[in-house]
């Protein structure tokens, strides 16, 4: 396995439509570079390379398949010892959050949206996110914002779903509502949740909250949401933390 592949959020997409295969690959890994798709119509094949320890954080069954259906196959994915993440994408209508839980390892995806699948894919557990979470922790614990703040988790969640995309988002529409759907709460809530947490940073700034705004060119002001979402998208992804001077006692 190559070193791309490995950094990457790897998923499986399943379906017995080869078009409806093609439209969903193109598009993701038109969005940018976090995640990797392998296409497969047989979910047989999928299973033998799952026990052949071939790693996919996720799978995406968008359809039946050629060979099983959606429940026959996910009952054999889940007696695996090592299972990636099952998303089933579900052409019904349903109301309540786009991301419901069924069971461990096991969610529903509502609505055909490729821009919402996209999202939901890149906030499971994979190692992408994982990687991305401590990235934001080690930044968060500079500026002084205690582990566990439920206001740098949606931060967290937004530089998240940025990152999964090459594309401008539209803050309020696009990245703060599935952030509102992966916490439970309204846009509303998250939006304020940030604009506290910027408040108490403005309030008492520590010198890395003033070096990381002179570093990402934020100016001396409070910066907006997006602005902030997306100068710690471009923190992370430098692979480390904007250098910054000890927090002093």
């Amino acid at each position: 396995m190559n070193s791309e592949r490995t950094a990457q959020l790897q998923v499986a997409l399943a379906s017995y439509d080869l078009k409806e295969l093609r439209v969903q690959k193109r598009y993701l890994q038109e969005q940018g570079t976090a995640i990797g798709c392998t296409c497969f119509c047989s979910g047989e094949k999928l299973l033998a390379q799952l026990r052949q320890g071939v790693r996919f954080d996720a799978v995406v069954l968008c359809s039946e398949l050629v060979d099983l259906s959606a429940e026959q196959f996910a009952r054999q994915l889940y007696q695996l010892k090592e299972r990636p993440m099952l998303l089933v994408q579900s052409h019904g209508r349903s109301s309540g959050t786009a991301l419901q839980k069924l069971r461990e390892g096991y969610y529903c995806a509502t609505g055909t949206e490729l821009k919402r699948l996209l999202w939901q894919l890149y906030q499971m557990p994979g190692r992408q996110n994982r990687q991305l979470e401590q990235r934001c922790g080690q930044l968060y614990a500079a500026w002084g914002i205690p582990q566990g703040d439920v206001n740098a988790g949606y931060l967290s969640c937004a530089v998240g779903i940025v990152c999964s995309t090459r594309q401008k988002l539209a803050i309020r529409k696009e990245i703060l509502q599935a952030v509102g759907e992966q916490f439970d709460t309204s846009v509303t809530a998250v939006e304020s949740g940030i604009r506290r947490m910027v408040d108490q940073l403005e309030e008492k700034p520590t010198p890395a909250w003033l070096a990381f705004k002179a570093d990402t060119r934020l100016g001396s002001g409070k910066p907006t949401t997006g602005k902030l979402i997306y100068a710690v998208r471009d923190a992370v992804l430098r692979q480390k933390t904007v250098a910054v001077p000890p927090v002093r006692p």
